[in-house]
Order: structure tokens, then C-alpha cells, then sequence
């Protein structure tokens, strides 16, 4: 890393006091909706874990935090297929990854101030950890996506809690390959705690912090980074507002939300040939859209549009190039799940729509032409995770933690499961 860049970077951890201000309030508030706690104990709150299909099968975390196994063929779940196989791990926030024969994933719990999470790479044919009887384990909070690079998992964590004066968070580089004399790789200290999870582009990770950092990270194995992990940082940006919602890393931009009430579109690539700039580069098609609520669902980006959702329950359709409004349109509750694309059945022909989750209950059908309500698919629960639309039906976790899916024809439900033990709720 150049002096230049560790200037940058020591830059981004000394957050000024205006922008600081505003990172605490809209964390606390962010702490108090999302990885808050149930009232008892301070358990997470399960019930956000999207569904994934691999061969014709459906994996999802559940309520307690096991990842299961559910058969579409049969509408049962998987009795033998469970990691783990006794109590969970409290919650599972992100979608598994699923690269081969193997399947990948995440998921804690706190007791207060205490947290015990567990990064697990498992067999999937059978569920069985190929890292020993358990996963990684860390005393953090692990909240947002994961991604995987090559035989490099990508993983970010909050605090540590056996660290008294740690960083804030950190982007683990773990050996994803079964039997590895060491699963960790290496390490990078983060300014804030990395809810945002990591997107993947190439061999580019990107991951933002509470603080509002966006960090650019070089993932490959090459022998310069082994002396000092932090040389692996290309870039970083500082966003109006702590970035707490998962990033869309494409074709070498990314796009992002703040709790700055902002959305962000970057050219990772002029940035990575530049990485001195600072500001948005409006001269590389860089844009900020204020969007009035925060951004958290990941967005969307299909023909030209980035469709952004925002937590006042606003959908915006976007023009990819210059991040012009081409419409909006608003659902009952908070959208915290990125909508699906899907195409609705109407007559003869078929239509692209946007099956758009809500916080209070149901999902919601969204034309992407221009933004009209053209259904809903009536789930009578909240839902906190994005729908997965396979074999002609759009299957949803709720927040009760029940598996529902549907005719994506014509949005009857078709059946529903509890993902916990295994029984009908249809």
C-alpha cells in the first residue's frame, strides 16, 4: 500500500464529528429494529434467512438458526439434513452460499453484551461440517452476506468480544477447502462493525461499515499481501450515513444505501486505476439519489434500471447511467429484503414484475414499468427476506418462521411449512 492510501485509510477511521453523530443515532436506532434482541434474553431474531435451491432443493436458515433442507418434490423438510444437529445458533441472517459440493453460512446469538457466532462450511450432500465438529467460531455479531472467491470465503464481523480494545469490525479471508491446516487466511481491521456484509465482483470483495465506510478489498492469493493483509485495501469512500444494508457489486460498479437516507452508484473500476479520489466522480457516471428513508435492501439492476428500495416502504425505479427517478411507488410497511424479479402471468403473455417484501405482512406485486400494484401474494406475516421464485411458485420465510410458497401465476398459496420442526401450516 502506498502512503497515500494508508493516509486514506487512517483518514476513514478518524469519522468527523458531525458525521459521527450521526452514524451513533442512526445505529442505535438500526441496533434497536435489526439485531436487537428479543425482550427476555437478547436473543437475535430469526426469520430473515432467504431461501436458496441447489439441485432441486431448498436451504434456508431457520428461526432457531439451523440451516435445513426442504424438498419442494414432496413439500417436506429433510429430517437427516440439519447443521446444526442440536439447538441452532441462534439466528441466521444471510442467504447460504453454495459453490460445489459444499454449502456455506453464518449465524450467532448474544446474552446481552455477549455474542457467540459460528462461521460453518458444511458437506451438502448430508450437512456435515467438513472444518470438524464445529465451524469458526467468534465472539462477534455476524449479520450480513458472505461471498466466496476462488478457495477465499469473505466473511465481516463486528467487535470482537474477547478483543477490550479492538477495531470495530473486521473482513476475515478463510480457507473455504476441507482440511486446511488453518481456516483463517487473514484479516483486515475495520472502522465500524460490517453489517453490510461482502459483495463479490471478480477477485474484488466490498464491504461497508457502521462508520460509512465503503472498503474496496483485493481477495487474491498473491504472496504481497502475506506481510500486511491491510495492502489488500484498493480503495475507500465515505458515505453521508453508516452503510448497514448489503451492496450490488456488477460489471464494476457498485451500488449501496446509507442511513443517510442516500443511494449510491460507484465506478469500482475508475477507482481502483484511482485510488486517491474521495469524492463521487459525477465524470465516471458515479450518482447520489436521496431517497427520504434509509437505504438497507440490497438493489436490484436488470435493462438499465436499478430498482431501490427504502425503509419507509418506497420502491424507486432508477436509471442506471445517470441515477434519474423514472417512477416510485409505495407498500405498507418496511422493506429490509430486496425484491425478486420475476415474470407475472397476464392473459397470454407474461410481464416482468417485482415481488416486494414488506416488514408488516405480505409481498407485494410491482410492475417494473411503472410502478403499479398488480397483486399481492397474501403471507398474513412480516417478512424480513427476499423471495425466491423456482419451479413456477415464489417461495417466503416469514418472520414467524414458516415457509410459504405460491402460484406466481396467480398468487394463491400452494402450501406452507414450519421450518423449525417440520409440520404443515397450510
Amino acid at each position: 500500500m502506498t502512503g497515500h492510501q494508508k493516509g486514506g485509510l487512517e483518514r476513514t477511521r478518524r469519522v468527523n464529528g458531525s458525521r459521527k453523530r450521526l452514524s451513533v443515532l442512526a445505529l442505535l436506532t438500526f441496533v434497536m429494529i435489526v439485531s436487537a434482541a428479543c425482550i427476555d434474553d437478547l436473543t437475535p431474531e430469526g426469520g430473515w434467512s432467504s431461501p436458496v435451491v441447489e439441485n432441486d432443493k431448498l436451504f434456508v436458515g431457520n428461526r432457531d438458526g439451523n440451516l435445513v433442507r426442504f424438498d419442494p418434490a414432496t413439500g417436506n423438510l429433510d429430517q437427516n439434513w440439519r447443521y446444526p444437529r442440536g439447538d441452532g445458533l441462534g439466528a441466521i441472517y444471510s442467504s447460504p452460499v453454495i459453490v460445489g459440493d459444499k454449502i456455506y453460512g453464518a449465524g450467532y446469538t448474544c446474552r446481552g453484551d455477549n455474542c457467540d457466532g459460528e462461521i460453518f462450511a458444511l458437506n451438502l450432500a448430508d450437512g456435515s461440517s467438513i472444518w470438524g465438529q464445529t465451524g469458526l467460531e467468534l465472539k462477534t455479531k455476524l449479520v450480513g452476506p458472505i461471498g466466496i472467491v476462488g478457495s477465499t470465503l469473505l466473511v465481516g464481523t463486528g467487535e470482537l468480544g474477547e478483543e477490550d480494545d479492538g477495531p470495530e469490525g473486521y473482513l476475515y479471508g478463510l480457507d473455504a477447502s476441507t482440511g486446511a491446516s488453518s481456516i483463517v487466511k487473514w484479516r483486515i481491521a475495520l472502522d465500524g462493525n460490517a453489517w453490510s456484509g461482502v459483495a463479490i465482483d471478480g477477485s474484488t470483495a466490498y464491504v461497508g461499515t457502521t462508520a460509512g465506510t465503503i472498503y474496496a478489498v483485493d481477495t487474491s492469493d498473491a504472496d504481497r499481501f502475506s506481510a500486511d493483509p491491510d495492502s489488500r485495501i484498493l480503495w475507500t469512500f465515505e458515505a453521508e450515513g453508516a452503510v448497514a444494508g448489503p451492496i450490488l457489486a456488477r460489471d464494476g460498479d457498485i451500488f449501496f444505501g446509507d442511513l443517510g437516507s442516500n443511494v449510491y452508484k460507484l465506478d469500482a473500476s475508475a477507482r481502483s486505476a484511482s485510488p486517491t479520489i474521495s469524492r463521487l466522480n459525477t465524470g465516471t457516471g458515479e450518482w447520489k439519489f436521496e431517497a427520504g428513508a434509509w437505504g438497507w435492501a440490497r438493489p436490484v439492476l436488470e435493462g438499465g434500471t436499478v430498482f431501490v428500495s427504502v425503509l419507509d416502504g418506497t420502491i424507486y425505479a432508477l436509471d442506471e447511467a445517470t441515477g434519474t427517478k423514472k417512477w416510485s411507488a409505495t407498500i405498507d410497511g418496511q422493506i429490509v429484503a430486496a425484491p425478486t424479479l420475476f415474470d407475472r402471468k397476464r392473459g397470454e403473455t407474461r410481464e416482468r414484475a417485482l415481488a416486494v417484501p414488506s416488514g408488516e405482512k405480505n409481498v407485494r406485486v410491482i410492475s417494473v414499468i411503472d410502478g403499479r400494484e398488480l397483486g399481492v401474494f397474501v403471507t398474513d406475516e412480516p417478512v424480513k427476506s427476499t423471495p425466491l421464485v423456482h419451479g413456477g411458485n415464489l417461495y417466503v420465510h416469514t418472520l414467524n418462521g414458516d415457509l410459504k410458497w405460491f402460484s406466481v401465476d396467480d398468487t394463491n398459496q400452494r402450501g406452507c411449512i414450519d421450518l423449525k420442526g417440520g409440520g404443515r401450516c397450510d
